[in-house]
């Protein structure tokens, strides 16, 4: 009975011993992929359905017409929702910083509301929501998205020969 019981010991303190081991490096998701795949198309389904536009044939207003497109458009802020539960796993915040996580969960709130706003069928709402989507990928894009190479002078700036 006492080897047992020291086998028992001996087989628990290994357990605890390795459950104190390193915990196991996440590694990071291409999140610039995951975007240009899942992220922008959804977006622009979603900002595409509302539009004012002003140009050489006028104005006009581009609104949803049918069951159809209002669904496109709530369909498109559900997988809005959905990207923003990815983006909080470990393997894409790995390597960002703590506001990585508060992009993402805004982007989550964001696409609720702009869900919410599809499903209303009011046009004045989805464009707000559509606004709000907007800046919350502008605000997280200045942080995470490298700025662009210019591969000649830059036009604004008279300074440069």
């Amino acid at each position: 009975m006492t080897r047992i019981r020291a086998a028992g010991a001996a087989a628990i303190l290994i357990l605890s011993i390795s459950s104190c081991a390193k915990p196991e490096e996440v590694k990071p998701a291409d999140a610039k992929a995951y975007m240009i795949e899942h992220v922008q198309p959804a977006a622009q389904n979603y900002w595409d359905a509302v539009q004012y536009v002003s140009d050489e044939k006028g104005a006009r207003e581009i609104v949803p017409t049918n069951a159809e497109e209002w669904n496109r458009t709530v369909e498109a802020a559900r997988a809005l929702k959905q990207s923003a539960e990815i983006l909080k796993q470990p393997a894409y915040a790995a390597n960002r910083g703590t506001d990585w996580q508060d992009f993402a969960e805004g982007l989550a709130q964001a696409a609720a509301r702009a869900e919410t706003a599809a499903q209303s069928h009011e046009p004045d709402k989805v464009l707000e929501a559509g606004g709000t989507l907007y800046n919350i990928c502008t605000a997280c894009h200045e942080i995470y998205l490298p700025t662009p190479v210019r591969l000649g002078p830059d036009p604004h700036n008279s300074t440069q020969q």
